[in-house]
């Protein structure tokens, strides 16, 4: 939740660091109490504080929100998208889809989505699978993990953690169109030709037998794709 005002912001970030605070510790110095006391009742109607025995301090959900501000700033705090990417094969194919979607529209890759609050990797891959493809998958298993960052020239434009999840035991018809996205099996020779993420992982990847750990950062200029970094690769046993 957005905390625009800057005297929410000071509210929040006081009780963030002293739990219990009384409204003359709150309002401090330099502040009219009568335009302070009215953004302390927004807060409250809001459900971010609340009053107890005669001090103020963070209701549960004042408590969640505070995990997503900066400490220093009471600034919405930037975070990396967390998703999962989901490798599933049938004999010598694989699973792709052609995004339909913002950012990276256009572009082939493997089955992506992000990790929703509340829901598990493997859950968030059998979920979206079904939702995205039509599929069921009756085993998943979290084989590795990729860091990725995304510059335009200098600028940091997508932080990406991604978690890659093997899917099995597949059923189902394939969807093959939704409005996020184009799905198709293709061998991955037929993969290799499409205009696609850049993806110097994408074998050792597939071939995995443990648990691999990737660093990237993915380069674009006018919006598209010129290349690729491996910071690093390993595969832990």
């Amino acid at each position: 939740m957005e905390i625009d005002h800057p005297i929410q912001r000071s509210i929040i970030l006081k009780l963030i660091h002293k739990p219990e605070m009384s409204f003359s510790d709150l309002l401090g110095d330099g502040c009219e109490s009568n335009k302070f006391a009215y953004h302390l009742g927004v807060l409250e109607t809001k459900q971010l504080i609340q009053k107890q025995g005669g001090y103020y301090i963070l209701s549960p959900l004042g408590k969640r929100a505070s995990a997503f501000i900066e400490g220093d700033t009471g600034k919405k705090a930037m975070f990396p998208t967390f998703n999962h990417v989901l490798i599933v094969q049938d004999g010598d194919r694989i699973l792709a889809q052609k995004r339909l979607k913002e950012p990276f529209y256009g572009y082939w890759g493997l089955i992506s989505g992000k990790i929703n609050f509340g829901w598990n990797v493997e859950e968030c891959a059998r979920r979206d699978i079904e939702e995205e493809c039509g599929l069921k998958a009756g085993k998943s298993e979290l084989i590795g993990i990729n860091q990725a960052k995304t510059y335009e020239e200098d600028n940091l434009l997508h932080h990406h953690i991604m978690f890659y999840v093997r899917l099995s035991d597949i059923s189902g018809e394939l969807k093959h169109k939704t409005h996020k996205g184009e799905n198709a099996w293709m061998t991955i020779e037929e993969f290799k030709k499409q205009e696609r993420f850049p993806d110097p992982w994408f074998d050792k990847v597939m071939g995995a037998k443990g648990f691999v750990n990737i660093k990237t950062e993915r380069l674009m200029k006018d919006g598209r794709f010129v290349g690729c970094r491996m910071g690093s690769m390993n595969q832990l046993p």
